[in-house]
């Protein structure tokens, strides 16, 4: 992984969406760990897997997706990382539209 852990993980899942994978496996931080329990909260992963392999740790993440009768993979994973480490963006938590609401 490179110096910003939660680009890279945005980045594995964006991959993993875009070539319609339904897992993804990243390397286990607790910076990772904790990144992506936030995203299983939001709905976004349906499951997590801790795995480990020859004396490394991984996170296994299942993808969700949403099935149509037309189409049998459509993705609504539409990830992207707006405040970066070079350019701090903030904004009031209550004016953030809500972009996903479960059902």
């Amino acid at each position: 992984m490179g110096k910003d852990p939660i680009t890279n993980i945005i980045t594995y899942i964006r991959n993993a969406d875009i070539n319609k994978k339904g897992m993804v496996q990243l390397p286990f931080t607790n910076i990772t760990e904790k990144t992506v329990k936030i995203l299983l909260r939001e709905g976004f992963v349906e499951n997590i897997i801790k795995h480990r392999e020859n004396d490394k740790y991984f996170l296994v993440l299942t993808l969700r997706y949403r099935r149509n009768r037309k189409e049998s993979h459509k993705s609504f994973l539409n990830l992207k990382r707006i405040s970066t480490p070079g350019l701090r963006i903030y904004y009031n938590y209550q004016k953030i539209s809500r972009i996903f609401t479960k059902s």
